[in-house]
């Protein structure tokens, strides 16, 4: 029921979408966070819509989806589109809607009637009338018009609102006549969902009901298995105000709707409302958020309330410390969990402080060291450590090879050729003549080449 506020600020079909809207899958944005820019003016004043992961934007705000894109190639773009309602302050021919159908083209017997068989519309939007949302027709035509706009303009997904298991808020007393018990519109619902879903996952685009606060854990994850992921008003508080907060088992009980999405693999768009100001609801909320969030696509939104027509962000509800390190753990009658940059502290109790010693210094989002602190009843701090964590060592050296084993040694020379034979001189005439002289004169006497050595002089 997102649109309510829209009318009500507005007057028009830009009022009518205004309500609520979504920011949050990012890298280069904040992870985590989601912005919700609906009502009359939102787009223009929401500061910077590519710091979120999701944001949600009505149809005629398309044309900022280039720049945003461009800024954050990793944000989600959602099309704002009420599920249950068409509008009759809009022209026969505008292309630009805050609901599936126009509200002069549609078919006649689309249009719910009361007991009385007068036409229904919002109780508190009386220019917003209840469609048929069981009706084939109906579905085929809403999901036809919606792709059509999602595929003309580059939107990534579709924020559904009104997804109600009940429709008691809006009709105000009276009773449907097709749909008389809160089971038969139950049923008409889901059939909706079951065949819009899946109709628009299996073009590529994200589908993200507004599913009411009274549908509880058997109708959430029925709805659930159809859609992307979902968004759930009142986060860790009710009302507008700076009161109103969840506490001891109420507040286990509404965080648990994102544990439960998280388990089936979609993701959470949780909503909180408060003023700007109001530091309190925005620890509170991002720390809750924080010690259950899987550290996937789920974000938190934060949407002011003085006017809701303002830059949203604060760092109060952004300040990012890393990914989750483990599951929550109790401290007393507080809740801690351990990130890779800091620490989250949840104090549920609604009567109750508690002191908390850290164990370490970390800082407090004003930047004051502190080793303890003490939390009030019903509310939620977000700590950054005090240091970077040091840089991970790097990984050992392997282990040395072991030496080459020494080269053979060479082979041994090859033996010297053998000198060739010496080739015999003939004998000199003179030394034939003084042989022969020698004839008769005693062998030891001769030169022979045992006892003859000529010596030098």
């Amino acid at each position: 029921m997102l649109f309510r506020r829209l009318l009500a600020v507005a007057g028009t079909a830009a009022a009518f979408a205004a309500l609520y809207a979504v920011a949050a899958p990012a890298a280069s944005g904040a992870v985590g966070i989601g912005a919700l820019r609906i009502c009359s003016g939102c787009a223009a004043t929401g500061g910077d819509l590519s710091t979120y992961r999701y944001v949600v934007l009505n149809s005629w705000d398309f044309a900022r989806i280039p720049a945003l894109k461009a800024a954050n190639p990793n944000l989600r773009v959602l099309l704002y589109k009420n599920a249950s309602f068409t509008v009759d302050d809009v022209q026969p021919d505008d292309p630009f809607l805050p609901g599936g159908v126009n509200y002069w083209s549609a078919d006649p017997s689309w249009f719910l009637l009361d007991t009385n068989g007068a036409r229904v519309n919002s109780s508190g939007f009386p220019r917003a009338w209840m469609m048929d949302v069981g009706s084939a027709g109906y579905q085929d035509a809403w999901l036809g018009n919606v792709l059509a706009d999602v595929h003309a303009h580059g939107w990534d997904g579709v924020l559904l609102d009104d997804v109600n298991e009940s429709m008691t808020w809006h009709l105000g007393g009276r009773t449907l006549a097709r749909y008389p018990t809160r089971a038969d519109w139950y049923a008409a619902m889901r059939s909706f969902l079951a065949r819009v879903g899946p109709g628009l996952t299996a073009q590529g685009v994200l589908a993200v009901p507004n599913i009411n606060y009274d549908c509880w854990e058997a109708c959430w994850q029925d709805y659930l298995q159809f859609v992307s992921g979902a968004m759930r008003e009142w986060w860790t508080k009710s009302g507008t105000g700076s009161s109103g907060h969840y506490s001891d088992a109420g507040w286990d009980w509404a965080n648990g709707f994102l544990r439960l999405t998280q388990q089936a693999g979609k993701f959470l768009l949780p909503v909180v409302y408060a003023p700007k100001s109001d530091v309190r609801s925005q620890r509170y909320a991002r720390a809750s958020f924080l010690l259950d969030w899987d550290g996937g696509a789920s974000a938190l939104v934060f949407e002011p309330t003085d006017p809701e027509a303002q830059d949203p962000y604060s760092s109060e509800w952004t300040l990012e410390i890393g990914s989750p390190l483990g599951a929550r753990y109790r401290v007393g009658i507080a809740w801690r969990r351990q990130f890779g940059g800091g620490a989250v502290l949840v104090n549920p109790s609604s009567t109750n402080a508690q002191t908390v010693s850290l164990g370490a210094t970390y800082l407090l989002p004003d930047g004051t060291a502190v080793t303890s602190v003490t939390l009030q009843p019903a509310t939620g701090l977000v700590l950054r450590s005090a240091a970077p964590p040091p840089p991970p060592p790097p990984p050992p050296p392997p282990p040395p090879l072991p030496p080459p084993p020494p080269p053979p040694p060479p082979p041994p020379p090859p033996p010297p050729p053998p000198p060739p034979p010496k080739k015999k001189k003939p004998r000199p005439r003179s030394l034939s003549v003084f042989a022969s002289l020698l004839k008769g004169v005693p062998s030891f006497f001769q030169p022979t080449s045992r006892n003859f050595r000529p010596r030098l002089h």
